[in-house]
């Protein structure tokens, strides 16, 4: 596996498995990456150090991520999430924290921002189901995000962790409490799909990108549509906000905009399925 320096794309390093690697992620901070690989081998690298080398399971990892604390999780084929402990400081502490069943395969792991709880997103093979939300504390399951009637596609926490937003292939934004699970709202549209969505810095907005580039808005507090914009001539597969909002099509193409106020684009579309004007 090859790390390569952006945007000069000079080789770094080269970080060797023994099989074929089948997961990688970067910390939320820094350079430290993790990788999984098919024999059930997980190495993490920090900057300027040698990979650790987690003890683990003999079967494929399908999905690796990191905590915000430093700890490390790894959930393989056989559906067990590993948690590891790998001090920065301390190349000899690895220990295994725990290990639980997790109901599905897992395709993507969203950590809340202080570390206690974790969403595993089932893998994109036709499984309708649900997300599942975990305390991290005691490592169980703390509710699954049932109500989607097809493949979640994504999950996120969102308002400093108290709700949780996921999007699928049933055409529906859902928000959900961040410390519990329950549903909260549900944001419609005619979409065959939402691959991605966010809430406004304000908490004020919905925004979520579908299968047709389009990007919709919905006031958060009453699931009222609000707008669409046409962003991209290909699916709408990522947004977030970075002071402005941020979003990518799946040709590549990544765009900036800046948005209204949201309290006045809430009231001027008060009596209108969509409206308003953002710029590119």
């Amino acid at each position: 596996m090859a790390i390569y320096e952006l945007p000069s794309g000079r080789l770094l390093r080269t970080i060797m498995h023994r099989a074929a690697v089948s997961a990688v992620a970067f910390a939320s901070t820094g350079h430290d990456l993790v990788s999984g690989a098919v024999d059930g081998s997980v190495l993490v690298t920090r900057d300027g150090r040698e990979p650790i080398t987690m003890s683990t399971s003999p079967f494929g990892i399908d999905v690796a991520g990191f905590l915000t604390d430093g700890r490390v999780v790894a959930v393989d084929a056989t559906r067990r999430m590993h948690v590891f402990e790998a001090d920065a400081d301390d190349q000899r502490r690895r220990n295994l924290l725990a290990e639980v069943e997790v109901p599905t395969r897992v395709g993507l792991l969203r950590p809340s921002q202080d570390g206690l709880r974790l969403i595993t997103v089932p893998s994109y093979t036709g499984n309708t189901a649900p997300a599942v939300l975990w305390d991290l504390e005691h490592y169980h399951i703390i509710a699954k995000l049932e109500g989607n009637a097809g493949q979640v596609l994504s999950a996120q926490f969102t308002a400093s962790d108290r709700a949780i937003l996921t999007t699928g292939n049933e055409g529906i934004v859902r928000l959900w409490d961040g410390a519990t699970g329950a549903p909260r709202q549900t944001y419609r549209a005619n979409s065959r799909f939402f691959a991605d969505t966010t809430l406004s810095p304000d908490g004020s907005l919905v925004v979520a990108g579908d299968a047709d580039g389009m990007l919709r808005f919905w006031d958060a507090s009453s699931g009222r549509p609000l707008w669409t914009l046409l962003a991209h001539k290909s699916p709408l597969i990522g947004i977030h906000f970075e002071g402005d909002l941020v979003t990518r099509g799946f040709a590549g193409d990544i765009s900036r905009w800046t948005l209204p106020n949201p309290e006045r684009v809430i009231e001027a579309c008060a009596d209108h399925e969509a409206c308003g004007i953002v710029s590119k």
